[in-house]
């Protein structure tokens, strides 16, 4: 996780320059294109910024509008607030280990195997520290927490069937410290209402977008690509879609 958070530092300097344009355009729709100038989807008549409005740095689009579904890597949302519900791909496979922990004042283990049931995982106060993560989003904003994740210091409660060390249990409720991990497998996910979050990595969206360039032109398009690099992004739930806001820093295509 440190270097995650040490390499986000850095993509904030660079992006800092762009925080205007990334606000301004928060309400475009519409339209996109790439970095490079090669278009990859259905371009619409190039156009230009309104006077007002702050042009993206070199280097870098801010894309806007509606997508329709997008896939991105190495995204670093930071925290994942409960209470959240965690499903694997594959009834009875994969699960989740979460260690060391404190069950009525012992350190433990809990091992959860998915026989069909889903993961509920809540806390008055915590959430889990997120590693990076990948993020799909069709129907729903899903995140695939496949690894190793921290926790927030607190009580949680997992409301299904586990093993508490070699002990089945039908619930427990156990503390946890910043030396605890939940790790997950088995293609492990949970969907969230909306997100914002850094990240860096490849990063696919498709809708119906503005691509806004640093010469100040912009472009529709059906679907942009970062295929390595630096991004911020926006995504919220909207009638036929979700709205996005993302500024790519890197060669888009």
């Amino acid at each position: 996780m440190k270097y995650f958070f040490g390499m986000l530092a850095i993509v904030a300097l660079v992006a800092g320059a762009t925080v205007g344009a990334y606000r301004a355009w928060d309400r475009a729709t519409h339209t996109r294109e790439s970095d490079s100038g090669v278009l990859t989807g259905d371009v619409g008549p190039t156009s230009t910024l309104p006077p007002d409005a702050p042009a993206p740095a070199e280097g870098q689009v801010l894309v806007t509008g509606t997508i329709t579904s997008a896939h991105f890597e190495g995204a670093i949302p930071g925290q994942l607030n409960t209470p959240i519900t965690v499903t694997t791909a594959e009834r009875g496979a994969g699960g989740a280990t979460i260690t060391p922990v404190l069950v009525n004042g012992t350190s433990t283990s809990i091992e959860w195997l998915p026989s069909g049931a889903p993961l509920p995982l809540e806390s008055d106060a915590g959430n889990l520290a997120l590693d990076p993560v990948t993020v799909d989003v069709t129907d729903a904003i899903t995140m695939l927490l496949d690894g190793v994740h921290g926790f927030a210091p607190g009580t949680y409660k997992i409301g299904t069937s586990v093993a508490v060390g070699s002990t089945p249990r039908d619930s427990v409720t156990f503390i946890a410290t910043d030396q605890s991990t939940i790790s997950f497998r088995g293609t492990a996910s949970t969907t969230v209402d909306s997100l914002s979050t850094w990240g860096s990595g490849n990063l696919t969206l498709h809708g119906a977008l503005t691509v806004a360039h640093p010469d100040r032109t912009t472009t529709s398009t059906s679907v942009i690509s970062l295929p390595n690099g630096a991004y911020r992004i926006d995504v919220t739930p909207v009638e036929g879609g979700f709205s996005v806001t993302a500024l790519l820093i890197g060669p888009t295509q």
